[in-house]
């Protein structure tokens, strides 16, 4: 069985209210990053193409990790548990063999992406957060690094799936 998305990739506005057009660009990069899934079986998903341990299913469960960080711990000011993490191990997120599968963890991140939008719903651009490490960020600046973050990880995805199938510009 193949891949089919459940996030639709919708063009961000030109115009219009700050918070709105940085939600629309996260919610762009984020339906692009699994656009690159469409039509892979989870073996193909899961396949490693590169000399380092990035799939494009790791890609999807590291971007969770990667929006709960700031969305709902730095953000939020919630410590929870991370879904691939256990304390002890880093990088867990790329671990497939721990994995409960494609779907489970795509599953996971929607319902991620869903909270870090609820986390910035009517928040002002100007909030600003303090990390555990003490470094302050306003929530504008979070919100671009987050865009940039996907854009970067896209990138390495568009490579990934070329390598797997072939198929350029998803």
């Amino acid at each position: 069985m193949t891949f089919t998305s459940p996030l639709q990739r919708v063009d961000p506005p030109t115009t219009g209210p700050e918070m709105a057009a940085l939600n629309s660009w996260l919610d762009y990069e984020r339906a692009t990053l699994l656009s690159k899934l469409e039509g892979l079986t989870p073996e193909q998903a899961a396949r490693r193409t590169v000399a380092s341990e990035t799939t494009l299913h790791g890609l999807v469960r590291h971007l969770t990790t990667i929006e709960q960080w700031w969305f709902v711990e730095c953000v939020a000011g919630s410590k929870e548990p991370y879904p691939y993490y256990d304390g002890e191990e880093v990088d867990w997120d790329w671990e497939l063999d721990r994995s409960e599968g494609l779907d489970a963890d795509v599953a996971r991140y929607v319902a991620q992406c869903e909270r870090s939008r609820a986390v910035t719903a009517g928040l002002d651009p100007d909030t600003t957060v303090t990390t555990k490490r003490g470094r302050v960020y306003d929530v504008r600046s979070i919100m671009i690094g987050m865009i940039r973050e996907y854009a970067r990880h896209n990138g390495h995805a568009d490579v990934v799936r070329e390598l797997t199938d072939g198929v350029t510009g998803r």
